[in-house]
């Protein structure tokens, strides 16, 4: 009984110290300015942030079927500018600049300034990034095409 009320107790600490993270982060991110710190490619890949530089297309899929035309901006400075529309929602229209960090596996992790909220695009070649979750991992099946991003030329 003593060890579940300690596992208990413990687990509940964690919870509510990632709750107070998670209100530090937004404070210091909520502004909707945008400021680069550090260095933010990682040393374990060899990202050209100017050769990926550039505008990015696509439509991602939507839950209603109609899909969300999505631009991406992506900039050497470690920038970034998004626009989403979905496409039958009159007022379904989404956008943010922030800052991005290069992860691992050349995968851009988009910080929205606003919420902290994460975003990661793996960057194929420097002509296509994809969505992919948090580790670098694409879509599969056949929705998979839908979530890549073209450069414009």
């Amino acid at each position: 009984m003593k060890k579940n009320l300690m596992i208990l107790a413990v687990a509940a600490l964690a919870v509510f110290a990632s709750c107070s993270d998670k209100k530090a982060a937004r404070s210091v991110v909520g502004k909707d300015t945008t400021s680069v710190v550090g260095n933010t490619a990682s040393d374990k890949n060899n990202l050209d942030l100017a050769s990926v530089a550039g505008t990015y297309e696509g439509t991602f899929p939507a839950a209603d079927g109609s899909g969300i035309k999505t631009v991406l901006t992506i900039k050497a400075d470690a920038t970034y500018q998004i626009e989403q529309d979905y496409i039958v929602q009159k007022d379904g229209h989404d956008e943010a600049n922030g800052v991005f960090k290069v992860l691992d596996d050349n995968v851009l992790m988009l910080v929205r300034p606003s919420s902290g909220e994460h975003t990661f695009y793996k960057v194929k070649d420097d002509n296509n990034i994809v969505m992919t979750d948090s580790v670098g991992n694409e879509p599969e099946g056949e929705t998979a095409k839908h979530y890549v991003l073209k450069k414009r030329k």
